[in-house]
């Protein structure tokens, strides 16, 4: 059974028109809406670029579209303009539209006092039949589909054309990976789906780091710029690295830098980018809304996303991808990604981003992968074959294939692999073997001025640098500077054949621009971790002092913190770091540090109460304790307000009084945890897994309950109103009829 839809309106009819929708699941409108929404797309068209618009002009009982007049010193040009709007783009304008509209140009410049068109053009979202443009030729009538009038009044070719060489002479082209989501479509399956979706406006891709969200992005544009190019009607992509964003005064900024520096449209200004946009011309791609810094707060996450929210129109569609854990500090994503305004009609219309994640390779993928790599591996004295027996006989590394930068990382250490073969290799052992053998090769060549290991610290100071500043690269003028202060050398020539040196690694990369980054942000993250590690175990006998200025900086992020517990998995200098840890007062340490080496400890093997009874502080607001083992500790009236406690492994707890606003408990772990009278507003106990524990007089207002279990726990007075409890599970549960607003849908057992 079709269920009707009412036309949602345009113009002066917009909420008042009493047709049903033609077409609901490609137009929210009517045929009359449609066709009047037409038009006043393409006299924006003529608007953007100078011309004087006049629309619904009656001449001698015909009515005509619109005349577009343009003066050029002493001369005025006038176009006479007849849209014809089409629901089925199949569907074509035929001979008979173009006599028709050519006897009403006649009409026109007969009748029409004052007013002449020199030209006429006929435009339309279709196609038209090949006696069309016989007829109109012979008529000197102009056909236009609307995307060759776009076309042609804003050259966007150039652009479109770069968009397609840069990613054929990419290492993507031949060896992309197609990706899927968790959902179990294809990614550019549901991407096909927003653009026709006129009731879906955004869409947010997450994903861990090295899944693939920038490589899907630059494979998007190229798909979309080349089915452009061929003809096909397609709103154009503008791919916008959020990382720039810092370099930028506002989006505005930004978006001009892009349109006129990076894309070379001669014609392009920012009026012209907002036009198109609000009537659907671009699909807007924001990639690494993490990347706009990595220890921001809420209030500047929420600006920068609401600078994005800025470019969100009725009829735009905007991308953007950010890794899933960017908001791990804070339960965030509910509170920006949701029912976020729109910039021009903020009374009719809101943003909400449909979420999408991206899942890992499976094994399919990971052969198609390395497979196109045949030759590649052929050349170093391996078949496909030989390469997979070596990814499913070495400890996890089959698993670590499964996210695509980590796939690349391996296909680039195959001959380290084979020495390693039977051992356990992690992430941290595939980034060291990969910097590792490549300084190694060059060394080899006799062309480098710094030693390998002197590169390799090199590394980790500039890494450093950046996690310290919040940056994610360093500019040409400023590297040598740090090459100066780093090797103690002043003579210009030394410095720049240094800076050659330094930035022939080929985890380095530069832009356009001149600003040096890691070909991955993981990389920064992993020498940082690298230097932590190194420095702690240089502390020795060393003053608390020398602690605070390793971890008393910036905050670790979770990657950095699993980065340092795979260096040290089975290695000896585990030992050295615990040593340092139990040696440490952490009463001297300030409140960054404690934090960070909390965060450190929590990626290790043990349980972390000793230290956690140690930090004499009240306040671990923001503490990273993912994947912590946490056993027989009181932890009652704390600030842990954004403390994340992601599958952290917790039994014998007692946050009894304390603040866990905004806290994580994504699949964790909980048994005889006390919760009583504690703050757990806005908390996410995504697919937590729960046991005896007590939420007595708790407060969990608006917090994220969907698919988790919940077995013989107290409820008794707690507070769920607002709470999200998709598919959660209270098993044998006690006091659940004293819950303040226990949504209907819960699932008792």
């Amino acid at each position: 059974m079709t269920i009707s839809k009412m036309c949602v309106g345009f113009g002066d009819k917009v909420g008042r028109c009493k047709n049903v929708a033609s077409f609901p699941k490609e137009s929210p409108f009517c045929n009359n809406c449609a066709g009047k929404s037409f038009e006043y797309q393409i006299a924006q068209l003529f608007r953007i670029q100078g011309y004087n618009v006049n629309e619904n002009i009656k001449v001698a009982s015909t009515q005509h579209d619109f005349f577009a007049s343009l003066t050029y010193g002493f001369l005025e040009v006038g176009i006479l303009v007849e849209c014809k709007w089409k629901f089925e783009t199949t569907d074509t304008v035929n001979g008979v539209d173009v006599r028709k509209f050519s006897g009403s140009v006649q009409v026109f410049n007969k009748e029409m006092s004052g007013k002449k068109a020199d030209k006429a053009f006929l435009v339309t979202n279709g196609n038209f039949a090949p006696e069309a443009k016989e007829v109109a030729s012979s008529l000197d009538i102009t056909l236009y589909t609307q995307a060759e009038l776009l076309h042609n009044l804003i050259k966007f070719e150039p652009y479109l054309k770069r968009l397609v060489s840069d990613y054929e002479n990419s290492n993507l082209n031949g060896h992309y990976i197609s990706l899927n989501s968790k959902s179990g479509s294809t990614l550019i399956n549901q991407i096909n789906d927003l653009l026709l979706d006129h009731s879906n406006n955004a869409l947010v891709i997450l994903g861990d780091y090295g899944a693939g969200k920038t490589s899907f992005c630059l494979r998007l544009c190229y798909m979309l710029a080349s089915d452009i190019l061929r003809g096909k009607n397609l709103p154009l992509p503008i791919l916008i690295h959020l990382r720039d964003y810092s370099k930028a005064v506002d989006m505005e900024q930004l978006v001009t830098d892009l349109l006129i520096n990076k894309c070379k449209i001669p014609n392009g200004n920012y009026q012209t980018f907002l036009e198109l946009l609000r009537t659907g011309h671009f699909l807007l791609i924001f990639d690494g809304f993490d990347e706009i810094a990595k220890r921001v707060d809420y209030s500047t996450k929420h600006k920068v996303f609401s600078e994005i929210c800025k470019y969100v129109s009725e009829n735009s569609k905007v991308l953007v991808t950010c890794r899933a854990n960017f908001f791990n500090q804070k339960e965030e994503f509910e509170k920006i990604f949701q029912a976020s305004a729109l910039h021009f009609e903020p009374n009719h219309y809101t943003v909400n981003f449909t979420e999408i994640e991206i899942d890992d390779l499976n094994e399919e993928q990971i052969i198609n992968y390395i497979s196109s790599y045949k030759k590649e591996l052929t050349d170093k004295g391996y078949n496909v074959k030989d390469f997979l027996d070596i990814l499913r006989t070495t400890h996890d590394l089959f698993d670590l294939a499964k996210r695509p930068v980590l796939l690349n990382v391996i296909l680039e250490t195959i001959p380290r692999l084979t020495i390693q073969k039977g051992s356990k290799i992690n992430a941290a052992t595939l980034y060291d073997l990969y910097t590792g053998f490549w300084l190694q090769r060059e060394d080899s060549k006799g062309k480098t001025l710094i030693k390998s290991s002197e590169k390799i610290m090199f590394m980790k100071h500039i890494a450093w640098k950046m996690f310290e500043t919040n940056l994610l690269s360093i500019n040409f003028r400023v590297l040598p500077n740090e090459i100066n202060k780093y090797f103690k050398i002043d003579i210009k020539e030394d410095i720049d054949h240094f800076s050659h040196d330094i930035l022939s690694c080929s985890f380095l990369n530069r832009d356009e621009l001149g600003n040096y980054k890691f070909i991955h942000k993981s990389f920064m993250e992993y020498f940082v971790a690298s230097k932590i590690v190194t420095d702690l175990v240089n502390y020795r006998h060393k003053k608390p002092s020398f602690i605070n200025n390793v971890l008393g900086q910036s905050s670790i992020s979770m990657e950095v913190g699993l980065f340092i517990r795979d260096i040290l998995e089975n290695s000896p200098l585990l030992n050295s770091i615990t040593q340092v840890f139990n040696s440490i007062d952490f009463g001297q340490l300030n409140s960054t540090a404690k934090k960070n080496a909390l965060t450190i400890l929590s990626k290790l093997d043990g349980n972390i109460a000793f230290y956690l009874n140690s930090i004499k502080t009240n306040d671990l607001s923001g503490v990273d304790l993912s994947f912590a083992l946490i056993e027989n500790v009181d932890l009652r009236d704390m600030n842990m307000i954004g403390a994340n406690f992601f599958s952290a492994k917790i039994s014998n707890v007692k946050f009894d009084g304390s603040s866990l606003v905004d806290s994580i408990f994504r699949k964790a772990f909980l048994n005889n945890v006390s919760f009583e009278e504690v703050t757990l507003e806005t908390t996410d106990f995504y697919r937590a897994n729960v046991t005896n524990s007590s939420f007595f007089g708790s407060d969990m207002a608006y917090s994220h309950l969907v698919e988790a279990v919940f077995l013989n726990c107290d409820f008794e007075d707690a507070e769920l109103s607002g709470s999200e409890t998709s598919m959660t599970q209270f098993n044998n549960c006690k006091n659940m009829d004293t819950i303040c607003g226990l949504p209907y849908s819960v699932h008792l057992t």
